[in-house]
């Protein structure tokens, strides 16, 4: 139906001015909004292991290795440093209230304790799959020796930690206050599932249960330590699963 109406075309126009729109828009909230698919994006395209083949032509035995290197750090300055930026910077606000502190511990240790022995199982049942074999470990060539193996695990790490900080710190905490605790965990769930978009079928579906079960985690004990303590869990089992496997 076309709106003729003069008042009402008036109303529109200074309801939906890009003026308003955009002066509306620059909130903390907005802000996280507005560099979630920016610095996703850019890891996607110029941070993974693809890119660091194509900037530096590495070419030898470790270059599996260096590649995913590349990834992990890439991926810590994008969704660590960057938000770390912005809260501190920008917001003015603590790193504390983004899930940077130890929040409820008896309550974290006790559901870090219930989880684990599922999430070990979940790695070894994903283990078996020949597609998530052909992912993990993205270091292949260190499967063979074990210093260079664990050299990789431990580097992995900074991956989790940036992970963890961007979706259950900057996106759910920040978002929180505006939108409430269940939304804001559905919010940080639905770009935390789309960047899995590639890798194996079960894991990007798994992704959905671990984003909600990661930001209820992060909510109800008001820290990133125990989604992320789960989702090393999960990461390096899997990585260990398979190399028992394959090898």
């Amino acid at each position: 139906m076309t709106i003729t109406d003069p008042t009402e075309r008036q109303s529109l126009r200074d309801q939906y001015n890009a003026t308003t729109i955009l002066k509306q828009a620059i909130t903390d909230e907005g802000i996280i909004l507005f560099l979630t698919p920016i610095l996703l994006m850019i890891w996607v395209y110029h941070g993974k292991q693809g890119s660091f083949d194509h900037i530096f032509g590495f070419v030898g035995h470790w270059q599996d290795f260096y590649s995913a290197l590349y990834e992990w750090f890439s991926a810590f300055l994008l969704m660590f440093w960057v938000p770390y930026f912005v809260i501190r910077v920008v917001f003015k606000k603590r790193l504390r209230d983004f899930g940077l502190r130890l929040g409820d511990v008896r309550s974290g240790v006790r559901i870090v304790l219930i989880l684990a022995p599922f999430m070990i199982w979940m790695s070894y049942v994903g283990s078996g799959g020949v597609d998530m074999q052909a992912e993990y470990p993205l270091a292949k060539s260190t499967m063979e020796y074990l210093p260079m193996f664990i050299l990789a695990e431990a580097s992995y790490l900074l991956y989790y930690v940036g992970w963890e900080f961007f979706f259950r710190g900057f996106m759910l905490f920040g978002l929180e206050e505006k939108f409430g605790a269940a939304i804001a965990i559905l919010i940080q769930t639905i770009p935390s599932v789309i960047i899995h978009i590639g890798k194996p079928g079960n894991e990007t579906f798994a992704a959905i249960g671990a984003g909600l079960i990661g930001g209820y985690v992060a909510m109800r004990t008001r820290s990133i330590y125990y989604p992320l303590l789960l989702h090393i869990l999960v990461g390096i089992c899997t990585d260990v699963f398979v190399t028992l496997r394959v090898m």
